[in-house]
C-alpha cells in the first residue's frame, strides 16, 4: 500500500527540476530589467570578465559582466566624465538579464548596462542629508573656530604611504627653507576598508604634539571619494583637537570632510603650500618687527646721546662762553691793530712797482722805474730819477 502511494506522486530528477525552475524563471523574467544594490567582492580576472555580488542587506545575487558587454558599460561610465567607477561599496542601478544555471542550480545576473545618474544621485542625496544633520549639530563650525598655529611646523599626515599624494605633499614641504616634523599615519583612502583605516589613522595622531593634521589623496572618480562623505569620518574630524586641513585632489566636488575641516585645499600640493605660506608670512612679520625694533632702538640711542650732550653743554656753557668771549676779543684787538687802513692813517705808505710788487728797499727799483704809492687818502704815481 505504501509503495503504491509513493508511486502515484511525481518524482523529479535534479535535472528535470532545474529545467522546470529555469522555465518558470524564463516566463517570470523574460526581458531585461533594472536592479539596484551595493557592489561587493568585485574581481577583475585576466579573462576580461568582471564578477561581483549585488548586495541588499542580508540578500545577495551573483553578477557577471562578460567581456563582450564590458565595452558597452565602460562607454556609459566614460559619459559620466569619470565620476562613477565600479568598486566595492558603490551603490548602483544596473541593467541585467536573469540567468539560470541548471547544472549547478544557481541564479545569476548578466550585467548589460549601468545607470550612473542613480549612483551620483544617491551619493548627492546622502551627502546633503548628512551635511544638514552636521550643520544642525553645529559641527561644521567647530573646526574653523580652532586657533591655527602661526608656525605649524609639526604636522600629522593622513594618507596612503608611498602614494603620489604623499610624495607631492612631502616634496613641497622639503623644498621650503623651514624645518618640518611630519608624523605620517598610513591609511587606505579608497575602498570598503578606507573608513576604518582613516579613523584609525586619526586616532593614532590624537594626543600627539602636532600643530595641524592634513588628510590628502590624489584625484579620482566621485565614487572613489565616497569615503570622505562618511559620517564617522566627518564627526572624527569635527571633534579633532587641532585644525584639520583636507587636500583631497578633486576640484569639482566638495566632500563632507572638506566642509567639516578647518580649511579645504584643492590638492595635496596646495595643502602643503598652505603650511609653507603660513610659516613664511610669520617669518616676514618677524623680520619687519625686528627692523622696526632696530629703528626704534637707534632713535632711542640718538635721543639719549643728544640729551647727554645737551646736559653737558648746559653744565659747561657759562665757563665755555666766557672763555670764547675772551678769545674773540683778543683776536679782534689783534685784527684791528694789523688793519692796513689804520697803519696808513698813522702816516705810513705802501709803494709798488709797475708789476704790482711791493718795494721793500731801494735795491728793488732802477732808474726810470714807475712806482705807485698808496696813502691813506689815495695813490701817487712817480718815476725813479737817478
Amino acid at each position: 500500500m505504501q509503495e503504491a502511494l509513493f508511486a502515484e506522486e511525481p518524482t523529479f530528477s535534479v535535472a528535470e527540476l532545474n529545467a522546470d525552475i529555469g522555465s518558470v524563471l524564463g516566463r517570470a523574467f523574460p526581458d531585461e530589467l533594472w536592479v539596484r544594490g551595493e557592489i561587493a567582492n568585485l574581481s577583475r580576472p585576466p579573462s576580461g570578465h568582471v564578477y561581483f555580488d549585488l548586495v541588499d542587506g542580508d540578500c545577495a545575487l551573483s553578477v557577471t559582466l562578460w567581456a563582450s558587454d564590458r565595452q558597452v558599460v565602460n562607454a556609459v561610465l566614460r559619459r559620466s566624465g569619470g565620476a562613477v567607477r565600479m568598486t566595492d561599496g558603490t551603490e548602483v542601478r544596473i541593467r541585467v538579464r536573469v540567468a539560470w544555471y541548471a547544472k549547478r542550480g544557481q541564479i545569476s545576473l548578466r550585467m548589460l548596462s549601468i545607470d550612473t545618474a542613480y549612483t551620483l544621485g544617491r551619493l548627492a542625496e546622502a551627502r546633503e542629508v548628512l551635511v544638514l544633520r552636521l550643520r544642525s549639530e553645529g559641527l561644521l563650525a567647530r573646526q574653523p573656530a580652532l586657533r591655527f598655529a602661526a608656525v605649524p611646523l609639526s604636522v600629522g599626515l593622513v594618507t596612503s604611504d608611498n602614494s603620489a599624494a604623499a610624495h607631492d605633499f612631502l616634496t613641497t614641504l622639503e623644498a621650503s627653507p623651514f624645518g618640518w616634523r611630519v608624523v605620517l599615519a598610513d591609511a587606505r583612502v579608497q575602498g570598503v576598508d578606507a573608513e576604518a583605516s582613516v579613523l584609525s589613522a586619526l586616532e593614532q595622531l590624537r594626543g600627539l604634539p602636532v600643530d595641524v593634521v592634513c588628510i590628502v589623496r590624489g584625484g579620482g572618480a566621485r565614487t572613489d571619494l565616497a569615503v570622505f562623505d562618511s559620517e564617522a569620518i566627518a564627526r572624527a574630524i569635527a571633534a579633532f583637537p587641532v585644525p584639520v586641513l583636507t587636500g583631497i585632489g578633486h576640484e569639482v566636488d566638495t566632500t563632507v570632510a572638506d566642509l567639516v575641516a578647518h580649511r579645504r585645499c584643492l590638492t595635496p600640493t596646495a595643502c602643503a603650500t598652505t603650511l609653507v605660506d603660513r610659516v613664511a608670512e610669520w617669518c616676514a612679520r618677524l623680520h619687519d618687527r625686528r627692523r622696526s625694533i632696530a629703528r626704534a632702538a637707534l632713535r632711542a640711542v640718538d635721543r639719549s646721546v643728544i640729551d647727554r650732550l645737551a646736559r653737558q653743554l648746559e653744565r659747561q656753557s657759562p665757563r665755555a662762553l666766557d672763555h670764547a668771549t675772551r678769545v674773540i676779543d683778543g683776536v679782534e684787538t689783534r685784527v684791528r691793530a694789523l688793519d692796513p687802513a689804520r697803519v696808513l692813517a698813522r702816516g705810513w705808505s705802501i709803494t709798488r712797482d709797475g708789476n704790482g710788487q711791493l718795494v721793500r728797499s731801494t735795491g728793488d727799483v732802477a732808474s726810470g722805474a714807475r712806482l705807485v704809492t698808496t696813502l691813506s687818502d689815495g695813490t701817487i704815481a712817480s718815476t725813479v730819477d737817478g
